[in-house]
């Protein structure tokens, strides 16, 4: 209750700082007017070029499963991520359950899992990195540059103490933990065939964690280009480079804001501060962030369907594999 209650506070307060740093929201009916529902429909198909993209970089860190259970794997990631937000890791244990529902052991599936997400990660520095440039050239001054590379000096030790943790010790320490606190219920699995050791194996292959962070590069890209149409769609277009610098500042924020549910109201609030950067007034700047919501729900909706109809169908194969 106190956690929901503070980041309710947290979403107020970054709502009510852009309020006041913009001076009101300005006519945003009459933007999404412009766009209307053909434009979250414009923004749901434009989003199966970043989320195919994010499947390939999922699918490359394995072999023997086709590439379209990764691309709807990552519907189905995203979709229960954004919409049920406040269960912690909820896509990534739906990703794992996907996987080895398909055959795939548990141990393995988690593996690809996690490396994944790691080659995200890292392929978000990326992206933050060339966004930065992006404000470096064309706003030294700004103080969304300094604050920018302050948060990229905050987080790369993060993400360097997340890669390091996954291959360490400590992670199968974790794993056998249930087994030394309930040793007659619960069996550790044997050293070579735990989680751990997957996560070893999966990285040992060099090649395919670089094309993974590759692909993943090329998402986030394609993912800027999502704000580009959006922008086109209210009547209100920016260069493609200051859109790309934009993305990696709100996509930074959303990241850091990683407590708050899909980052509500702090992605909008982003929006508004620092597209006034780029020119873009109060409405539009929260319009595009409301498509991008709207575009959520349109695919975020179907996948939760989809995911229950997964689990019903993995439950009964599983009982009649039982019987």
């Amino acid at each position: 209750m106190t956690a929901a209650v503070l980041r309710l506070a947290l979403i107020g307060v970054v709502l009510g700082v852009a309020w006041w740093l913009r001076e009101g929201f300005g006519d945003v009916k009459g933007a999404l007017d412009t766009a209307g529902w053909t434009g979250v429909v414009i923004l749901a198909f434009y989003h199966m070029l970043p989320m195919t993209l994010c499947g390939l970089g999922w699918n490359v860190l394995q072999t023997g499963l086709p590439l379209r259970l990764f691309v709807m794997g990552r519907w189905i990631r995203d979709g229960i991520g954004e919409l049920a937000g406040f269960l912690p890791l909820s896509g990534e244990v739906a990703g794992v359950r996907l996987l080895a529902a398909r055959g795939m052991r548990t141990a393995d599936a988690s593996a690809v899992v996690v490396v994944d997400v790691t080659a995200e990660a890292v392929a978000q520095a990326i992206f933050s990195l060339l966004g930065v440039a992006l404000w470096l050239r064309n706003y030294p001054e700004s103080e969304v540059t300094r604050w920018a590379l302050i948060a990229m000096a905050l987080s790369v030790p993060g993400l360097a103490a997340f890669v390091a943790l996954q291959r360490s010790a400590l992670t199968r320490f974790l794993e056998t933990l249930p087994s030394r606190l309930m040793p007659r219920t619960w069996e550790a699995p044997d050293a070579d065939a735990g989680i751990h050791a997957a996560i070893h194996a999966v990285y040992a292959d060099r090649r395919r964690v670089l094309s993974s962070v590759a692909w993943h590069v090329a998402a986030w890209i394609a993912g800027a280009g999502e704000a580009w149409v959006a922008l086109h769609l209210l009547g209100h277009p920016l260069d493609f480079a200051d859109v790309l610098a934009l993305e990696s500042i709100i996509f930074a924020i959303r990241s850091i804001a990683f407590m708050v549910p899909a980052a509500i109201g702090v992605q909008e609030g982003g929006y508004m501060i620092v597209g006034a950067l780029l020119g873009l007034p109060t409405e539009i700047a929260l319009a595009v962030s409301l498509l991008k919501r709207g575009r959520e729900l349109l695919l975020g909706l179907p996948a939760l369907l989809a995911w229950h109809f997964a689990e019903g169908a993995a439950a009964k194969s599983r009982q009649n594999a039982s019987e």
